[in-house]
Formats: structure tokens, sequence, C-alpha cells
């Protein structure tokens, strides 16, 4: 099957090469055959990679030990729901899926545009042809980028999944991030298509409007449930860790974000049009560039670059296109004047204005910080991030509250009394409020925090939050007001339903600017945020099962919290299921450790926090090699906090020498006792006593994260869908 996936991926090469050409030349002669003939070619493109993507999909089902990328991400004892999806686990799987999406919206949008005859429309599809081929082009010649690299000879067993990427929130989370990605690619098409034809009418502005929501959802969404991932997976109490990973997933979210605002300047006022045309080119090339940094290898060391082959072709395409279409727009730079000017910054254009500027200046401040390893020698980590990115983030909600409240073209102090006033002191109450009750409210271990600043912060979070907050509520009452008004006999909550519906654009923007409130609200918590140690004492069990038992009668306190040890428990997990016998490769070693919790005088929960142990198997031996540890938290979820607590080092409980191998003890105990006495031997190679560390997160607020993840992506689906809208005439999409 090896030769099918490569003669098919030569296949796609072959024909979007060919598309590229024959759309080139009709362009150039003005041939509308030769224009046609290149589309539909562009149009079975997704047909031969949606048939490769299968091929590869059925040697991971199948176990296909043959097949390179096979063994070193999958393996026969994985489920069944495992093994799909490590199809975009690995370099050259997802980037196959990234062309697999490409394609697809590919298609879609040459579907949407098979009538127009816009002369921009060929342009297009010459883009999107280029792009396409760039993909197929790294699949054929580079491999890293190959999917179907033989192993020769077969290898005797997969090296499996990385233990971390199996959980619910990575099953989802890589698809929806790369559906984020890709799908600006269409959104940058049209504009491109438009810059490099000269036809720059208005007319295309609402298609890629939609596009580009459509992408700035997903990678949005995308990003908040790897926030949810690695806050249950990770096992270190936090959301948000400002690694290159992260940052490069944020950094096109940034920059999609300032162009769905910029638009709007663009079609209301005439203006940005010079400004909206860098930013989508800056939006698809840092997508493009988020997509290099977690694949080139270039971010783990200065001299990391040669890890993967496709490092050098991957950076000088983005280069070269960038440069291409930044030169396109400096040369139509006339046609792209704006129709009139800014009169003032205070107004509800210059908040936009100001918007755009924060969230580019955040994307460039980011991006240093990605390359700081290249450019400094050194890694900048979180504390730089947050040093410039929460006044940056507090000032950026600020403009979100302060935007629908502003008048086109007037100042702040020509609206303050009519529309800001009351917002401005809601937002004044509620920061004084919050000043009352937060030392009251969250636990600490002491009378004081200690960080003046965070609080400081915190307070201002809160204080703008309730100022947005009373600002969309005003903004929403006022609009339902004057409906009522045309129609008296409504009642109010179907009057607030209807008006959301007929101006989706406008109410549920303030929606999706309500979510991003929430989340906010939740990071102000992180102030308050407490983290310690705790170290427990264990005794050995007389052995009675298949587990090795040891019982604690030790007790911690953190606040108001009693944390009261009782049983570490070293056991086997199968990876396959019940239904599969136990072997050295299918077997998980967890070391569990259960914990009752007291608040006060009250037993609040019983929480059992787990390392796992995944096997890892040579692929040539099939022989076992070494333990890949990971963390599985327990968290107790509160209304105004969460309980994080996670087992970390086991100790020799004289603290003398190195910390026991008890994964190997375990395997040793569990595979190898034939008999009683041999196992009784195993067992008393376990130490008698143990020291276990248990790390402990407080975290404030972080249900209000959740919450506002939960609202922005019903609000985005309901932005997306046809839900409310009245339906078109005419069917074919001007563009």
């Amino acid at each position: 099957m090896n030769n099918l996936g490569t003669l098919l991926l030569a296949s796609s090469l072959a024909v979007l090469t060919f598309s590229f050409i024959q759309t080139l030349y009709g362009i150039l002669k003005k041939e509308r055959k030769a224009i046609e003939i290149g589309r539909l070619a562009l149009m079975v493109n997704p047909l031969i990679i949606f048939l490769t993507f299968l091929v590869l999909l059925t040697q991971l089902m199948r176990s296909d030990y043959s097949n390179y990328y096979v063994v070193m991400h999958s393996s026969e004892h994985l489920p069944l729901f495992y093994k799909m999806t490590s199809i975009w686990s690995g370099s050259s799987g997802s980037l196959l899926f990234w062309n697999l999406i490409l394609s697809l919206f590919t298609f879609i949008v040459l579907w949407q545009t098979r009538k127009s005859i816009q002369d921009r429309i060929p342009v297009m599809h010459l883009i999107l042809s280029g792009l396409s081929g760039f993909f197929s082009f790294l699949a054929v010649f580079y491999a890293d980028a190959q999917p179907f690299r033989e192993f020769i000879p077969e290898a005797v067993a997969g090296r499996g999944l990385n233990p971390l990427l199996q959980h619910w929130a990575m099953i989802i989370h890589p698809p929806i991030l790369y559906i984020g990605y890709v799908s600006i690619s269409i959104p940058f098409a049209i504009a491109m298509s438009a810059l490099v034809s000269g036809h720059l009418t208005e007319d295309w502005m609402k298609f890629i409007r939609k596009w580009t929501l459509f992408s700035w959802f997903f990678l949005g969404t995308g990003i908040l449930l790897g926030s949810k991932w690695a806050y249950e997976e990770l096992g270190w109490g936090g959301y948000w860790a400002w690694d290159p990973v992260e940052n490069a997933s944020l950094m096109p979210w940034l920059l999609t974000s300032a162009f769905v605002h910029s638009v709007v300047i663009q079609e209301r006022r005439g203006m940005l049009k010079f400004w909206n045309m860098i930013l989508i080119i800056l939006a698809f090339h840092f997508s493009l560039l988020g997509t290099w940094i977690t694949r080139s290898g270039v971010l783990e060391g200065p001299h990391s670059f040669s890890k993967s082959t496709i490092g050098t072709p991957f950076i000088t395409f983005i280069l070269i296109s960038f440069f291409f279409f930044l030169g396109f727009v400096l040369y139509r730079r006339k046609s792209l004047q704006p129709e009139r000017n800014l009169e003032a910054i205070t107004s509800k254009e210059g908040s936009f204005l100001l918007n755009n500027f924060l969230l580019v200046l955040a994307t460039a401040s980011i991006l240093l910080g990605v390359f700081s390893p290249l450019l400094y020698g050194k890694e900048f980590k979180a504390p730089w991030f947050n040093s410039w990115g929460v006044p940056a983030g507090i000032f950026l909600l600020l403009l979100m509250g302060s935007a629908p409240l502003l008048a086109w073209r007037k100042g702040a102090d020509t609206v303050f009394f009519s529309t800001l006033w009351k917002p401005f002191l809601a937002g004044i109450l509620g920061g004084l409020s919050y000043i009352l009750v937060y030392s009251r409210l969250f636990t600490k271990p002491s009378s004081s925090y200690g960080d003046t600043l965070s609080e400081v912060y915190s307070v201002l979070t809160i204080a703008v939050g309730t100022f947005t907050i009373a600002g969309i509520f005003q903004e929403y009452h006022r609009g339902v007001k004057a409906r009522k008004e045309q129609n008296p006999g409504e009642a109010y909550l179907y009057s607030a339903m209807q008006l959301l519906l007929k101006n989706k654009r406008r109410y549920g923007g303030y929606l999706v600017h309500f979510s991003l409130v929430l989340i906010f609200i939740g990071y102000a918590g992180n102030a308050f945020k407490q983290n310690t140690s705790i170290k427990f004492f264990y005794e050995l069990n007389p052995p009675t099962s298949e587990e090795i038992q040891y019982t604690s009668i030790d007790k911690g306190i953190l606040g108001a919290y009693q944390i009261e040890a009782s049983a570490l428990k070293i056991k086997p997990v199968l990876i396959g299921g019940l239904g599969s016998e136990p072997n050295i490769q299918n077997v998980i070693v967890s070391e569990e450790a259960s914990f009752v919790i007291y608040r006060g005088a009250e037993k609040t929960a019983e929480l059992a926090t787990e390392r796992r142990f995944y096997p890892q198997i040579s692929h040539l031996t099939g022989e076992f090699e070494t333990h890949i540890p990971t963390s599985e938290p327990a968290i107790l979820n509160l209304p105004k906090e969460d309980f994080y607590i996670q087992l970390g080092a086991i100790e020799e409980a004289d603290l003398s020498s190195e910390n026991p191998d008890l994964p190997l003890l375990f395997m040793n105990y569990y595979f190898t006792g034939s008999t009683e006495k041999e196992k009784l031997a195993h067992f008393l190679r376990f130490p008698k006593r143990l020291v276990a560390n248990l790390e402990i997160w407080i975290n404030p607020l972080v249900n209000f994260i959740w919450l506002g993840s939960v609202m922005y992506f019903l609000t985005g689906l309901f932005l997306l869908l046809p839900i409310g809208e009245l339906k078109k005439k005419k069917s074919e999409v001007a563009v």
C-alpha cells in the first residue's frame, strides 16, 4: 500500500502542476477554455488527496509495520479510535491532513464561484493550485513529509502513540486547530486575487469576511481546547505556558481578530484598505509560520534545523510568498487609498484602529519571544510574556467594551453622557466591590498574597470586565426598546430574541465579547493562585493481590483545606482494554495515590491522582525499552476555585539514595514471578518506606475560563450557521 500512496501523491502533484500551468496560460492568453480546464483539474485534486488519506488511515488501522509512519506513531495494542487519530500525531501525517483540508476548502470555494466570470477568479485558482502544489511537492520529495516511507525490513512492533495525546481534547484539538490554520488560505486567496488582478471593487468583502470568521472561530476553539487539555493532562496546575506551540496558534488568531474588526471599517467608512491587505497577508503567512515552528524542529536548539528535512523549503516558501504579495500591495497602493480620513481617535473607527495596533504589536512581541533562543541564546519564559501581555490584554478588554458605545466620526467626549457614563460607573463599582471581597473569597496560606502588581491587574480586569458587560447589556436593552417601539405588542424576551436573530453580526458580536470577558475574569483569578508541595510518608503493606499497596496516616494543611493521605497503589492498567491478555507491550504501570479532602471539619471529597508509566517498545525486537511517564491530576471543582493535586516524585524514606524505579520493580513482580516464592522475592525488593511528594494548586475563578470557552464555541456556531438569516434570492456568490 506504500506504493499506492506514493503514486497518489505523485498524481496530485502532477494534476496541480497541470492546473497551475493551464490556468496561467489561460490568464496570459485570455482563453476562458484553458482557465476552465485548469479549474476542473484543481477540483479533481481533493479526490486524489482523500484517497491518499484513506490509504494511510487503512495502514494505521491494520497496524501495517511496513510503513515508517505507522511504526513510529501507532501500535497494535492501541484502541481503534486512537489508531485512527494518530494520523495527525506526526509530521508527515499532519501535513497530509493539512493538504486534505486545504483541497476540500478549495473545492468548496471553487463550487461557490463556479458561475462567476470576474477576472479575479482565475488568479484565485492560480494561488490555490500553487499552495496545494507546495504541500504535495513536500510529500513527494522530502522525507519528513512523506507518509508512505517504507520500513525495511518490516518492524516487529509499533512504538505507539505519544501517551500525552491519548486524551479526549487532543483527539479533537489538532483537527479543529488545523481547520483554523488552513481555512485562512481561502480569504487570503480571494483578497490576493483582487489585488493581483487589480479588480479591487468592494463586492468581495462580505464573502471574505465569512471565510475569515470561520477561520477565526476554529482557531480560537482549537486554542481553548488545547488549554483544557493542558490543564487536565499535563499535571502542572495551569492552562497556558507561553510555549512555542501555543504561541504558534495564538499569533494567527490575533491577526485574524484584527482583520475581522478592521474589515468593518472598510465596509462602513471606506478606510484601512491598504492596512487590511497587509493584515490578511500577515494572518495567512503566520498560519504557515506556526506550522513551520511546530514541524521544523528549529526551536529545539540553535543547531537543530537540520533535524527536519522540510524546514528549509518551508521557510523559503513562506518568505518568497510573503515578499511577493507584499510587493503587490505596494504596487497597488494608489488604488488602496482610503475614501475618508480618521476624524477622532476616540471615535468608533479610532478604537478599532487602536485595537488593530495592539493586536499586531502583541503578535510581534510573541514572535520575538518565540525566536528568543535563536536571537538571544535563551528562551523567554512566561514572566517575560506576562510582563507586557497582561496590561496589553486589559487595554484590549477596555477597547472591546468601549468600541460598541462610541460613535462613528465623533469623539468619546461627545457621547460620554449618552452611552458611556453608566457602564463606566458600573465598572468602578465592580472593581471596588472586588477589592472588598477578594481577600476573604480566595484561599491564601498567610496574611497576604505578596504580589501587589498582580492584585492590581486582577482588580483592573474585573473593573474593565464589568464595564464591558454593562455596556453590552445597555446596548442590547436599547436595541430591544427601539424594537418594541415599532412592535408594541411584542414581549420583551421575544423582542430580544428577534433582535439577536435579525442582527446577528452586531449582537452576536456582543455575545462573543461577553464570552471573552468571562475568560478574562478567569485569568484574573491567576493573581491569587496558590502552589505548594507536601511530603507524605508511606509504609509497605503485606502482599494480598496483584497490586503493591502502601498506606499512610499523614495529613497536610493548605489554607482552609486539610489533606489526609490514605493509600498508594502500584497497579497494572491495560492499554488495549479488558479483553486483552496482559503482556509487556500493553500494560501501563500506575502509581495511584488517594487522599481525603476536608474543608474545616467537613469532608469535601476523596481524590485519586496518578502517575502512569507507558511501556516504550523497541520496533526492531518487540522488547521493552523504557517507560514514558505521564500525569493524571485530580481536580476538585468548586464554584470559586479548583483544588488541584498531582502526585510527584516518590523517594526512599531516608532520602539518602536515588529514587527507586518502582515501575520496573513492579514489572518484574507482575510478569516474572511464576511461583509464590519468586513472587515473594520480587515483592521484598520494594522499599519498606517511601516518601511521596504531592503537588497542590488552588486556582481561583478558573471555571469562568471554561464557561467563556463554551460560550465562545456556541456563539461562533450561531454566527456561522444560517440561523435567522434571510434567504438569498441568488444562489451564486459574487467574488
